[in-house]
């Protein structure tokens, strides 16, 4: 058999568990061939891709017949195999066989290892990165960065590592006083605001996203990315979002599903605001630090700032997103405005992963 066959297949055995299920759901949409076996039944991934064939264990000493009448009747060129002890059996099979059928991948349990490894590869870098930005003040491990950065990296979201790493470094400078959010998509800055909040003992976390078409829309960036919009489910997000973080709620989180001068009205009343869990969340008032990430309009992002900014408590943070952004320039126009307005009480600034970042003096 040749993998190059126009008729060839990929056999995914055992067809059991969620890897499995991942790999057939990219495999059909590139339009792969795939057969389905298992020697157990598996009603997750037979329900979603339709029958599974059957195979003796690879213990059974039918095993041998069963897998090479099956590799020749369904033309099988690569074989997935998401199971450590099944991938190790079958390397040594088609060796032994002389079998020309790709094993694809790696061992699972290799697998992991690997991506571990990787991780903190990179955590190694951005723990650099992250004492740079807290000038000395940040207790945080190795361990505990390439946990934050895994966690983070399974919540879908445009803030990559160095732009979480600096947060890392500049909650641990922050003062006492809330922690804002502006525009949080799923949760990835939001989990590592959240967590970073609690670590640091800054204060209670306060996000704010509408979720809507109307609020969502970039109208002075390029139709393509005005198109985007579309694609959102918008009741999609707010679930996703409020799953993303449901493992870590506590009293000290609420959400406020509205475009930010709604949410700021409620925030500058004093009113109750309640977390997911409906307990009232305890917030001071003026804000420590605050992730402004909504809207990149420039207007929107101007407005955002005059806001919200009166609220900021001296020793605070600002972090402006996508001060360096391809679709647009307004958060550049209102950070470069706001560092010219306010040079007399600005500590420090700099820019890591896109986003601006401001420090305040008084």
């Amino acid at each position: 058999m040749r993998n190059q066959e126009e008729n060839s297949a990929t056999l995914v055995f055992p067809a059991v568990g969620q890897a499995a299920a991942e790999y057939i759901g990219a495999a059909t949409l590139r339009a792969e061939r795939i057969v389905c076996a298992s020697s157990v039944p598996c009603d997750n991934v037979g329900g979603q891709f339709g029958d599974i064939r059957h195979l003796p264990s690879i213990y059974h000493d039918d095993f041998e017949h069963a897998f090479l009448a099956l590799a020749k009747e369904q033309s099988i060129a690569r074989l997935f195999c998401p199971v450590s002890t099944v991938y190790a059996f079958m390397r040594q099979f088609l060796s032994v066989q002389h079998l020309d059928i790709q094993l694809i991948g790696f061992s699972p349990v290799r697998q992991q290892i690997e991506l571990h490894r990787q991780l903190m590869s990179r955590t190694i870098k951005l723990l650099a990165l992250v004492e740079l930005c807290a000038a000395g003040a940040s207790s945080l491990s190795l361990l505990e960065v390439a946990g934050v950065i895994k966690q983070a990296s399974l919540i879908y979201g445009e803030s990559n590592d160095d732009k979480l790493a600096a947060m890392m470094g500049v909650l641990a400078t922050a003062s006492s006083g809330d922690v804002v959010e502006i525009g949080s998509l799923m949760g990835r800055s939001a989990f590592v605001l959240l967590y970073l909040a609690r670590r640091y003992s800054v204060g209670s976390l306060l996000t704010i996203d509408p979720w809507s078409p109307v609020e969502c829309i970039q109208r002075e960036s390029p139709s393509a990315l005005q198109t985007v919009a579309d694609e959102w489910d918008y009741e999609v997000l707010s679930e996703g979002f409020a799953v993303n973080l449901a493992p870590f709620g506590s009293g000290d989180h609420a959400h406020i599903r509205a475009p930010s001068s709604t949410a700021f009205e409620l925030y500058a009343r004093r009113d109750v605001i309640r977390s997911s869990r409906g307990d009232p969340v305890d917030y001071l008032g003026s804000i420590s630090v605050i992730h402004i990430d909504g809207n990149h309009d420039y207007d929107s992002v101007k407005k955002d700032c005059a806001l919200w900014l009166g609220k900021m408590l001296p020793c605070s943070w600002l972090i402006l997103d996508d001060y360096i952004w391809t679709h647009g320039n307004g958060p550049y126009r209102t950070g470069n405005e706001l560092l010219q307005e306010h040079a007399d009480r600005i500590e420090c600034a700099f820019v890591c992963g896109k986003a601006l970042f401001v420090k305040f003096s008084f």
